[in-house]
């Protein structure tokens, strides 16, 4: 049996969006298709650039009429800022909702008095995903961002407030097709063009790869150069496990082989499987 533990989300913030073109509002906008959003349960999506690069990223879920977005407190105020420069004519409120608690539980563990407790639609890797009204006291172990981040690493997942740059990085680059953040049938939406360019004619170069470290002292934004020849560069790290950004072609090879990445400046990497 495993053993349950829990990470208290002390970072998120909440808005709410309402009124009669909430759901056109934000449907237009971001990656995901918001009619996915039902009760009980979260839809995993994106706020992008017109150019296509990643500004936000947040969990969408339905309370009664409403929609509400969790989001890391580093984007929320340039969300809220967009979303109030989207709104236009749009008959829609934006509101901040305080006094909402965000937990994610691994493990079996029974949680009452939850508004929406639902598995992480990323991956279930990931834990359940709850949002309470109030506090919840446990006794069971916690655990903590750095732990929490590790765990996105390993499972080849990005935390964006420690592995993407606003304005900069690209999803397709960062897994984002794969963790169910982007419909590919809901039709437009900001930075939806470029994106589904990148999908569709195959010009996706490079994408993230976890990595274990076997020996050496690595550095964030390193560049990974094995024999003169520049494979990427690491992104971030927890522990012993490597986000990194890996030139798709020369990381395969490497994976198909089953060969270690042993770089010019004395690191051992192997690929997480």
């Amino acid at each position: 049996m495993t053993t349950a533990y829990f990470y208290k989300n002390t970072n998120s913030r909440f808005l709410a969006i309402s009124g009669k073109d909430a759901l056109p509002f934000i449907q237009n906008l971001v990656t995901n298709d918001v009619n996915l959003c039902t009760e009980n349960k979260y839809v995993y999506s994106c706020l992008l650039t017109p150019q296509g690069k990643f500004f936000a990223d947040f969990f969408i879920f339905k309370n009664s009429e409403d929609y509400y977005i969790e989001v890391y407190e580093k984007f929320y105020e340039d969300l809220i800022e967009k979303l109030e420069m989207y709104k236009l004519r749009s008959e829609v409120d934006i509101v901040p909702i305080k006094n909402l608690y965000s937990y994610v539980y691994f493990g079996n563990s029974e949680i009452d008095n939850t508004l929406i407790e639902s598995n992480d639609p990323r991956s279930k890797k990931l834990g359940k995903k709850i949002i309470s009204k109030n506090e919840i006291n446990t006794n069971i172990k916690q655990i903590y961002e750095n732990e929490y981040h590790e765990i996105h690493i390993k499972n080849n997942i990005p935390y964006s407030p420690f592995d993407l740059e606003q304005n900069k990085s690209l999803l397709l680059e960062n897994n984002f097709d794969k963790i169910n953040a982007i419909s590919w049938e809901k039709g437009c939406y900001v930075g939806q063009e470029i994106t589904a360019r990148m999908k569709y004619r195959a010009l996706l170069k490079k994408r993230i790869y976890p990595l274990a470290l076997i020996k050496g002292s690595p550095k964030t934004k390193q560049s990974i150069c094995e024999n003169e020849i520049e494979l990427g560069k690491i992104i971030s790290m927890e522990n012993n496990s490597i986000l990194a950004m890996l030139k798709i072609e020369l990381a395969e090879s490497k994976i198909k082989s089953q060969k270690k990445i042993k770089t010019n400046d004395g690191l051992v990497l192997d690929f997480i499987s």
